[in-house]
């Protein structure tokens, strides 16, 4: 099987006069530099083909940059369609491009898609894997067998080049790599990657007949003259990439439809063989392709930097959108760093280490609409893991678990603490400075934590009794091994007196069961400054779930309402529905755990609180009082106007209104 290979491309701009390599990239990326980020598209759907997508992309030994995608030229989401395989050169790092080159081209409804890319760094050959589809042929409906003369599946094709990505010849291994009991399969689309050892290891997807989805890495020890597919990992698996740690053993990172997290397994013996998979929460994702590199895979395993990793996907649990490269200190056990490529829609990604110490990441940008090639540098993306192994980066998430202070009420303040190194912190100690007024206890010893952990130090802290209600900063100190680590986190603290308790300690349903207030709303309704909080905990995750809500019954649109819309929280105070405040978390509190959601309305606007951590705020202070004829007060559910009443299920314990202090 041959593709279809085009006229050499256009002459590419010349290289940059310097590059960096080794030692001399690693200092200049850990010492101070000018923040880099610039970006150009390399394809428009519309223009030239219906539309492009699934992006490649690596790294000549010479710097020579090499990007590939599909051209789909028909409306064909994927295989079977009529798809071909592009790649484009750069030698300055990104900044201009040759013409597209098409190194699979075929007609009559046979494509080929997914490319995925490997440069051996010993030959310079580069590889560029995807799936051949015979007409009529694509993943779901591809049969079982291996050889590589079938036209009734998908086929593991490759393209390789010796010079450089000027020329293409093409193979095919099927035979090679696929267990003839399998379905669809296909090479995990991105970039694959070279080990230390010089084995080449290419990600691949296949479907059981039973329709399960799993991941498998083939491999070449001859720098691509046979290849080898090691033993499957899953279920619950799809598109997934891998990238070699410090000390030899492979993480795989996978999408998984199964979660909205990234599943990571583990391997001892170069690709072969990985244990369970099993999720990293930290690391959201809407079932899509991602990306995960090593910063310097020329760093010395003594080296912290060799333990660094960057990691890009749509950080979302909802939709392909907000574009994030995150990075960790400790080789994934932790991702304290991140910065936002682009916020809006968005999908596929990759990422390689240019030739200057840069990074470069081609992604679906639009989400489908084109693909761009960005290019940043570590200060742009805020790096700041320690290069001094003896100083550990150390993070502080302080949280107050029963909810926000109370004036003249003592409160178990929780500091966790994470370690974001690659070697255990030393014991030491925590302590907090706080407002003028306010009492706790001195200090509290902070242990010893292992790389990625967490430890939590508790410490009782009392807000003076005459405290109004407010926002307040207070600084939690860390002493460890001669490092001190600071972190100012704003509280808030309620004055004032209640003009509301209710303790309900109630179990609702989701299907009628509320709470009426109504008696209390006399004493509510004034009230243009002060808090309102509810403690809950939810056993499901409906689209809104009513916590409290009072309301005018004549008016439904004029409303103030506290409540988990698909679990995450939303306030909102309207007339006539025109919103005078409104304010939305950003995760769901839909866990099954109790929490303490608080709303604070000062002279200075309106702040969400959930656990004694701000989640939200907004300059326009706005409560009952500038909310006019309620009549109506609930919890578990909103007014009834003949509509959906939102009821909420789980359990609520209490609902206290302060008036402000």
């Amino acid at each position: 099987m041959g593709a279809g290979l085009l006229a050499a491309p256009s002459a590419p701009a010349a290289a940059e006069p310097s590059s960096l390599t080794g030692a001399a990239a690693r200092e200049a990326l850990t010492t101070a530099q000018e923040p880099l980020f610039e970006s150009t598209v390399l394809a428009s759907s519309g223009q030239g083909a219906h539309t492009y997508r699934i992006p490649a992309l690596d790294t000549l030994p010479d710097g020579t940059l090499l990007a590939a995608y599909d051209r789909r030229n028909d409306n064909a989401a994927d295989l079977p369609g009529n798809l071909d395989v592009m790649v484009r050169r750069s030698t300055d790092n990104g900044r201009t491009w040759t013409t597209p080159q098409a190194i699979a081209d075929y007609d009559d409804g046979v494509g080929a898609g997914d490319p995925s890319m490997i440069v051996d760094r010993v030959t310079g050959r580069v590889f560029v894997f995807y799936a051949y589809g015979p007409k009529g042929i694509g993943f779901l409906n591809s049969g079982t067998g291996n050889t590589n003369d079938a036209v009734n599946s998908l086929h593991a094709d490759y393209s390789y080049s010796d010079d450089g990505g000027v020329t293409w010849k093409a193979r095919r291994i099927t035979k090679d790599v696929k267990d003839a009991s399998w379905a669809g399969m296909f090479a995990s689309s991105g970039t694959g990657i070279q080990l230390s050892t010089g084995r080449l290891l290419q990600q691949y997807a296949f479907r059981k007949t039973d329709g399960s989805i799993w991941a498998a890495s083939a491999y070449s020890d001859d720098h691509g003259t046979t290849w080898k597919m090691g033993n499957p990992v899953g279920p619950l698996m799809d598109e997934n990439k891998t990238v070699e740690l410090a000390d030899g053993r492979i993480m795989l990172n996978s999408r998984t439809s199964s979660a909205k997290t990234r599943l990571v397994a583990y391997s001892d013996d170069g690709g072969a063989t990985y244990g369970a998979p099993a999720p990293d929460d930290e690391l959201i994702d809407p079932t899509n392709n991602a990306a995960i590199l090593r910063y310097d895979a020329s760093a010395a395993a003594a080296r912290p930097e060799s333990h660094w990793l960057l990691f890009s996907n749509t950080a979302s649990t909802t939709t392909r959108h907000n574009l994030t490269v995150r990075m960790s200190c400790n080789d994934g056990r932790s991702w304290p760093t991140s910065k936002v490529i682009e916020a809006g829609g968005t999908a596929y990604s990759t990422m390689t280490r240019l030739k200057d110490g840069s990074f470069g990441l081609l992604y679906e940008s639009g989400p489908y609409q084109r693909i761009t090639f960005a290019r940043f540098n570590a200060a742009w993306l805020g790096a700041d893991c320690p290069t001094d192994p003896t100083r550990p980066k150390l993070t502080t998430h302080t949280t107050v678990p029963g909810g926000p202070f109370t004036a003249g009420t003592p409160a178990a303040v929780e500091a966790r603490v994470t370690n974001h190194g690659h070697l255990a912190s030393p014991a030491g100690t925590a302590a907090l400075t706080l407002p003028a007024g306010w009492t706790a206890v001195a200090t509290a010893p902070l242990p010893a934590i292992a790389p990625g952990a967490t430890a939590t130090v508790s410490l009782s802290v009392t807000p003076p009794t005459g405290a109004t209600t407010g926002e307040h900063d207070f600084t939690v100190s860390l002493w460890t091994g001669g490092t001190t680590t600071l972190a100012t986190t704003r509280m808030l603290v309620v004055g004032g007196s209640k003009t509301l308790d209710a303790t309900l300690a109630k179990d609702f349903d989701g299907t009628g069961s509320h709470t009426d207030l109504t008696a209390s709303l006399p004493d509510v309704a004034p009230l243009i400054r002060g808090a309102l909080t509810v403690r809950f905990r939810t056993t499901k995750t409906p689209v809104a779930a009513t916590l409290l809500s009072a309301s005018n019954t004549n008016a439904p649109s004029t409303n103030v309402t506290l409540s988990l819309n698909s679990g995450v929280p939303h306030f909102e105070a309207r007339v006539n529905n025109a919103y005078s405040a409104r304010l939305d978390g950003a995760r769901s509190l839909a866990d099954g755990l109790d929490h303490a959601l608080t709303v604070a309305v000062t002279d200075t606007g309106t702040v969400m609180y959930a656990d004694g951590v701000r989640i939200a705020s907004t300059t326009t202070p706005s409560l009952f009082g500038q909310t006019p004829g309620l009549n109506g007060m609930w919890a578990g559910r909103n007014v009834d106007d003949g509509g959906p009443q939102w009821y909420f299920t789980g359990r609520i314990n209490r609902v206290t209104v302060h008036r402000a202090g």
